[in-house]
């Protein structure tokens, strides 16, 4: 950084550069206003200016009576109509490590117009609960809903290895048709907000998803919260002539 540059650039870049450079680590407490403005031999006004800039780039966040922090990375998932694709690849596949926290899976009574959506009878499903880590990061909750016949096949261990994709199709051998997703925003429960351990009323964006195999059977349905910086990019193909995009 040239010192011909003004001095609230000069501490933008000092910034960016600990943290591409791992100096400064995410959710690490950045060097106080004071500490900046003796460093750069500048004022209070100027660092803050400077802060306000990475901020809006959602690179740091200022915590009252805390200080400044690194923000953890963001997430991004990506939705191509023409592929059959999880956010598990997706992560898998830019190298991050996946875990999983499996919290329930058992059979349970549902409230009956869930067991209609499922093309159930009865109102018993399987409810599967879990927690989503990203790089040893804790990113999302997973409630979803599977049939008995389906649900009495699979092994707990292998929910706490794989995605659910995964195990239906390669430990189970079912055919995925479609999947049906739908997103959308919401706030944190008093119960999400502990498991995620993020502040109750905090923005979660939330994906519905209906996994259909042949002849639209249902093999799955629910939904997974997404806590922290997430975005969703999508694909539309035209050329396939399906491609549809619509507000929900």
């Amino acid at each position: 950084m040239s010192h011909a540059a003004p001095i609230y650039v000069q501490i933008q870049g000092f910034l960016k550069q600990g943290i591409e450079q791992g100096r400064f680590r995410p959710q690490e407490r950045l060097p106080s206003e004071q500490e900046l403005a003796s460093r750069f031999g500048t004022t209070r006004a100027t660092v803050a200016k400077a802060l306000q800039q990475l901020v809006f780039e959602g690179l740091i966040s200022r915590r009252a009576g805390s200080g400044t922090f690194v923000s953890s990375p963001s997430l991004n998932d990506r939705v191509d109509t023409t592929l059959l694709e999880s956010f598990e690849d997706h992560v898998l596949a830019t190298g991050e490590s996946l875990q999983y926290e499996l919290l329930i899976f058992a059979a349970q009574p549902v409230p009956a117009e869930q067991a209609l959506l499922m093309g159930q009878k009865e109102p018993l499903l399987w409810r599967l609960e879990r927690l989503r880590y990203v790089g040893g990061r804790k990113v999302a909750l997973e409630l979803r809903y599977l049939p008995d016949a389906i649900a009495r096949g699979i092994d707990p261990q292998w929910l706490r290895e794989r995605s659910v994709q995964q195990v239906l199709r390669e430990d189970l051998g079912l055919t995925i048709g479609r999947i049906d997703n739908a997103i959308s925003a919401a706030v944190a429960t008093s119960e999400q907000a502990k498991l995620l351990q993020t502040p109750k009323g905090s923005a979660l964006l939330v994906r519905e998803h209906t996994i259909f195999g042949p002849k639209d059977r249902i093999l799955l349905q629910g939904s997974t919260c997404f806590c922290g910086k997430f975005s969703v990019r999508y694909t539309l193909d035209p050329s396939s002539g399906g491609a549809r995009a619509w507000g929900r």
